[in-house]
Formats: C-alpha cells, structure tokens, sequence
C-alpha cells in the first residue's frame, strides 16, 4: 500500500498535470490532431516492427482530449499515472488504501476516431487484489477485438482496420497501472472520438469495481455504460465505499448527467456506521452530491449476498438485510424534497435466491455482472427518460 502522504506530495510536486474535461457532453470540438512523432522505445526494449511509417503518440500528454475516466494525469518515472480521485481530495480522507485504489485506472479509457492500422502500448501494472484479471480491452465501433495481458510490463502491437473506425483501449481494472506509450500506426488521422452519450458516474464497492471480471469491459459499470451509451466514471473502491465526503466532491468534479451510488455494502463489512448514524450519513452524502450537480442521483442499496451478511449482525450491531432498510429510509427522507432521486432496491439485482451468481456469496461472477447490468440498465435509462 501506499502513503497517506503520496497524495499530497503528488499535488505539490508535480508540475504536469493533465486534467479531464468537466464540462457535458459536447465540451468540446474534436479536431483533427496534429500528427507528432512517437518517442522512441526504452534502451533494451525488444525491437517492433511499425506496419507504416506515420507513428502518432496518443499518450494524455498528446491527446488529453481522447482520454476518460481519469480526474487527473500526473507525470511519474517513465510513464503516466491515471487518478480515479484527485490528489487534494485524497490528501483529505488520510487512507494509504484510498490512495492505492484510486491508481487503478478501473473504467479510464482513450477513444479515438482514426483509420490506424494498429495500436502499440505499454504499460507496467501491479500486483491485482486477488487473483483479478490484469487485462486490456481493445474495441473498434463497439466491438471487442483484442484482450491482452498486462502483467507487470509489457508491450503489445494489436491489429486494427486501417478505416475509419472508433477505436477505444481500456487499461486494466484491478491494479495501478502506468502508461508509457500509446501509439498509433499507419494513421493518416486521428481525433477524440465524439461523446457517446450522457457522462454517467458511479460510486461504489468491489461490487463496482468489478475485479472478478474478466476485462476491463466486463464490470457491469462498463456493461452499462456499453448498453446505453453512457461515458462512464468508475468509482468502485474496493473495501472504500464509506461515504468519505471528497468523493462527493470527485463525482461533482467529473460533470455528470447521471449520478449512481451503491451504498452499504463496505458499511455492513467494516461496521462503519450503527443503526443510530447510519441514516444521516447517507442523508449528509447525498446532499453534498446534489450540492455540487443538478443531475439525477439513483441510489442502490445492497445487492443480496449469502445468509453470513443477510443474517449475520456485523460489529455495529446490524445484519444486511437491517443496513438495507436504513438506507431506504434515508432516500425515502430525501425523496420528499428532491424528485431527482431515485432508490433502486439491491436484492432486486441480485436476489437471494441466486447465489450461483455470487463465487463467494458476494461477489458476482462474470455472469452475475451481466445480469446486474442486464437489470439496471433499463432502470437507469428510465430515470434520464
């Protein structure tokens, strides 16, 4: 794990930092990029053959414009290193934990509309929690075409169309991970892809973040965001989903249309918050979100696990299916003042009859994650109408 002090030290010391546009869909005007010769490879790196001679970077550096997901870019050894949470607000929740956690670039992606012939990365990736998958995904007009690996460092030069194409490469969702080289190959053109739809940011637990997935593009946030062409920012902490205040300010920050947060399940197992503040806490949360965006919030309670947190009371006192009442109460509390709120029922997306779904009685498996998202996204394109 990190220290409680590399936030602050990043914030302070670091001079380049490329930061995410904020704005809505359609912030911008995508224009054709200037092409600008790739940095040549490390000393020692294994030699690769381009298929054409135009070689364009398309790091953040180059194409800030092209990449999502990320609050912020910062310059490290070699590289670039994506945050999920900007370092300020990090300085302000104090956690060595948070701090690691937000280095995973879970959801952070380039898209571009290019005719390249292919795309050459590399990128060093940590150790994952567990055994998660450490992968890329490559999609050309919304299709997967390439998963790769992405254990430690490595390189790798994918095939692309060579047309016109909207292509999007998503880095690994369960480690830190930074970027040395994004470089396209035989491209007469390339631009940031036009926005696909609403900017879409949702908060939440392992659960969220998805690490048993196995890509990037199999978490349900992703297969939401797929299903109804949403531009999606992860916020699944794994352990971390405990309501700290600045991550109310990160969502505020990222400009969304639509507001998600699944609360509770970090709640229940790290017995947070009792029965008595449990309530006014996701009241207070909440209320900070709405502060800082005028865009619908959908909250969604825990989704149903197995009978040792359904049943079992937690250190605080509660079981889940308790903690999940509470939660319900505060929205209900909120409801009756903001119509822009919307309560999603957790064991309604996975019930308690469907532990097959659960590899551990509460995590989904693959298939879990895409029947959550089969269920949840008619229900969150129902609320932007």
């Amino acid at each position: 794990m990190g220290s409680p002090q590399v936030a602050t030290g990043i914030a302070q010391d670091l001079t380049v930092v490329l930061e995410e546009r904020s704005g809505r869909a359609g912030r911008y005007d995508p224009m054709p990029y200037r092409p600008r010769p790739a940095a040549s490879s490390p000393p020692g790196a294994p030699a690769m053959t381009d298929p054409a001679a135009a070689a364009l970077a398309v790091s953040p550096r180059e194409l800030p414009e092209a990449w999502h997901g990320a609050a912020v870019w910062t310059e490290v050894a070699g590289g670039q290193q994506a945050w999920r949470v900007r370092p300020e607000h990090l300085a302000r929740i104090l956690s060595a934990d948070m701090d690691e956690l937000s280095r995973i670039p879970n959801g952070v992606r380039l898209e571009v509309d290019t005719d390249a012939a292919a795309l050459e990365l590399e990128l060093t990736t940590e150790e994952a929690y567990g055994d998660a998958a450490r992968r890329v995904d490559v999609l050309v007009d919304g299709e997967l075409v390439a998963t790769r690996e992405a254990g430690g460092r490595i390189r790798h030069l994918i095939d692309l169309p060579g047309r016109g194409s909207r292509v999007e490469l998503w880095l690994p969702h369960s480690a830190p991970t930074v970027l040395h080289r994004a470089v396209l190959h035989g491209a007469s053109r390339c631009s940031p892809a036009a926005p696909r739809g609403p900017r879409w940011a949702v908060y939440g637990s392992s659960i969220t973040q998805g690490n048993q997935a196995d890509s990037p593009t199999g978490t349900w946030p992703a297969l939401v965001a797929a299903q109804n062409s949403y531009e999606l920012t992860a916020l699944g902490m794994s352990g971390q989903c405990q309501l700290d205040p600045p991550l109310a300010d990160t969502l505020g920050a990222a400009g969304p249309d639509l507001i998600t947060l699944c609360l509770g399940a970090n709640v229940y197992g790290a017995g947070t918050f009792n029965a008595r503040s449990l309530p006014p806490v996701v009241i207070g949360f909440v209320d900070h979100v709405r502060r800082l965006s005028d865009a619908p919030i959908v909250v969604m309670s825990p989704t149903a696990a197995g009978p040792h947190r359904e049943e079992l009371k937690n250190s605080a006192g509660q079981d889940q299916r308790e903690l999940r009442a509470q939660i319900h109460e505060a929205v209900e509390v909120l409801q009756r003042e903001d119509p822009l709120i919307t309560l999603i029922d957790g064991s309604e997306i996975i019930t308690t009859q469907e532990m097959h779904l659960l590899g551990d009685l509460l995590h989904p498996t693959p298939e879990g994650y895409r029947v959550m998202a089969e269920r949840l996204a008619p229900r969150l394109a129902a609320v932007l109408g």
